[in-house]
């Protein structure tokens, strides 16, 4: 059997498509698959580096405001659409899995065209632009958050897929350092959430030993005791966030689904929407109505905030390991395969 994997922009959108992938290949002996994304050089360098051959193609980005790029973009989506075409015909997949983004757009209106059954997975809260396109030509759509749209039959409340790290480690008896704040801002940092740790270093620091992904926006001329600063976390990452009593971070769908599988207590700074069409203040308000997160809205309130959660976070916690979705990629796979079969 023959599977397409597609979605991109970011690899927020790669790393749990592949999650999907690596459960496919346990479960089928004669898995044959292949990615379709953006040119992007790391998500090309991530999806090779699982072993799938990566075909780039053209991209646009969908906006809601306008701008003149609007319209050079539609001609870079049409690109993308005839490039999809071409692989699709060339590789004859028997369905596409899409995990969304703007590079999904052109291959799952070229898969429908081709008459591919298609797979579509949605992250967040609510369902993105790109996503709602593709949604009119999948027989699924995944949920990664219970939303009114989950009706059992099309669309269906699977969960997020995490890293095999993170499930693994879920299950792990690892003690908690009692000290330990993990600082979150994106693989590629946060200059808000910099700026929050950066003020209130003389308050933290004394209390409680920080770690903090600074991204390449990092100040890394500070130096404080209890304070460890980088550019990037790599493979270490899951384990500290795994002994961390608090995780400041922003509340993208990964790193919340991250979070509950963990069961930990989180100060959420979600992107607003001058950076985004809003879903990181909508996953933040989920966890906060379920009393598995405290999300800061006003600045003035970080160092209570922290201090609350540091000295009291067991409830939180524990809300947040509830709200875990076991097995989200492998209830994905199984409905993957549910189409090949069908």
């Amino acid at each position: 059997m023959k599977i397409a994997f597609t979605g991109g922009g970011t690899l927020g959108h790669v790393i749990p498509a592949l999650s999907v992938y690596q459960e496919l290949k346990e479960q089928m002996n004669d898995l044959d698959a292949f990615y379709i994304g953006s040119r992007k050089e790391n998500e090309a360098e991530y999806v090779r580096a699982h072993g799938l051959r990566f075909y780039p193609v053209s991209t646009g980005k969908l906006r809601r405001y306008f701008s003149s790029e609007n319209f050079t973009d539609v001609f870079r989506i049409a690109a993308g659409f005839f490039q999809s075409l071409s692989i699709l015909r060339k590789e004859e997949p028997d369905v596409l899995f899409s995990k969304g983004g703007y590079v999904s757009v052109p291959v799952c209106l070229a898969a429908a065209a081709l008459k591919i059954r298609i797979v579509i997975h949605e992250s967040d809260c609510s369902m993105g632009l790109a996503n709602r396109i593709c949604s009119h030509f999948a027989g699924i759509v995944c949920l990664g958050f219970d939303s009114p749209l989950a009706d059992g039959k099309k669309y269906i409340y699977t969960g997020n897929p995490v890293r095999r790290e993170i499930a693994f480690l879920s299950h792990q008896d690892i003690p908690q350092s009692p000290d330990l704040i993990l600082v979150l801002g994106g693989s590629t940092g946060a200059g808000e959430i910099n700026s929050l740790v950066y003020e209130h270093l003389d308050e933290l620091c004394p209390r409680w030993h920080v770690v903090h992904q600074a991204g390449k926006q990092g100040d890394f001329s500070i130096r404080r005791e209890n304070y460890e600063q980088r550019e990037f976390i790599g493979e270490d990452l899951p384990l500290i966030m795994k002994k961390a009593r608090l995780v400041i971070s922003r509340s993208g769908a990964n790193t919340v689904s991250e979070l509950c599988t963990l069961g930990k207590a989180s100060l959420l700074v979600p992107l607003g929407r001058e950076g985004s069409r809003g879903d990181q203040i909508e996953n933040a308000s989920w966890l906060e109505e379920r009393g598995a997160a405290l999300v800061l809205r006003d600045k003035a309130g970080f160092l209570e905030k922290v201090s609350h959660l540091m000295d009291d976070n067991t409830v939180t916690g524990q809300n947040a390991y509830k709200l875990k979705k076991e097995d989200a990629a492998a209830s994905i796979a199984s409905l993957v395969k549910g189409v090949l079969y069908d």
